[in-house]
């Protein structure tokens, strides 16, 4: 069986506007431009006739949300695609390893020939819940990183030595300060570490996860008929657990967050 043309198109054009999201957003920032110009532009002609030629207005708005109604129909018009147009597709993308892994993983689920149609969307739509999770994890390692600063050990012992070797009382006070100062950074740098480690871990099992089940269904799909099953409970188990456990590893971090970020205020 195949999974249906929509699911495999929805996946690959979702990941394509990822990969172009930005150059899609500024064409319609232009396009909607032009339309308010327009708009303008018949609100001054409708108002100041003498100000310009109202037939001309309204023609620059035809022309106008004709150019907008033929960019909607491109944008959300999708040629047929075959597995292996997909799969030649996939290297102009420029997908991460994660994304990388999950298509993979889709084009062989639905090339799987024991799976019904029903029970392999079923999957394919629960591991799309996965790469969600998947990308949700890497914004917020992303935050995570920036949030634990560059404060380090030498920074320290560097500030700690400086202090030690000057006299003026004023400008102690200001270095004991800053000392203070650069002693709690590393105490919070400390306490997000431990969550970048794990959210870093967590993305890798997602990984391995993912690729473990795309060679799993080659391997099945080579096995004689009738000697090997895909465990699909079982599977489905594990990728809601997986999900579950990055939501609370981001909980716990959005916790340390917080306490980091009282702790500073004080």
């Amino acid at each position: 069986m195949r999974l249906s043309d929509d699911l495999v198109h929805e996946e690959i054009y979702r990941l394509l506007v990822r990969e172009s999201g930005q150059a899609t957003c500024f064409s319609f920032v232009v396009l909607g431009a032009l339309v308010a110009g327009a708009a303008l532009g018949g609100a001054i002609a409708t108002v100041s006739p003498g100000v310009a030629d109202p037939q001309a207005m309204v023609l620059t708005m035809m022309v106008v949300a004709g150019i907008v109604a033929y960019a909607y129909r491109l944008v959300r018009s999708r040629a047929p695609l075959s597995p292996d147009d997909v799969r030649r597709l996939l290297p102009l993308l420029r997908l991460d390893e994660g994304e990388q892994a999950y298509m993979d993983v889709l084009l062989a689920l639905g090339e799987h020939p024991s799976l019904v149609e029903e029970t392999a969307e079923q999957i394919a739509r629960e591991l799309k819940d996965l790469l969600d999770a998947y990308y949700d994890l890497q914004n917020h390692l992303d935050g995570l990183r920036e949030a634990m600063g560059t404060a380090s050990e030498e920074e320290y012992e560097s500030l700690r030595k400086r202090l030690e070797q000057t006299e003026d009382v004023e400008a102690r006070a200001a270095l004991e300060e800053s000392l203070q100062l650069l002693a709690q950074r590393l105490k919070n740098r400390q306490a997000l570490s431990t969550y970048v480690q794990r959210m870093e871990a967590h993305l890798e099992l997602i990984l391995q996860t993912l690729k473990s089940l795309r060679e799993s269904l080659a391997r099945l799909k080579l096995a004689p008929e009738g000697t090997g099953t895909l465990d699909v409970e079982q599977l489905r188990r594990r990728l809601l657990e997986l999900r579950q456990e990055a939501s609370a590893i981001e909980s716990a971090a959005q916790e340390v967050l917080a306490a980091t970020g009282y702790r500073n205020s004080e």
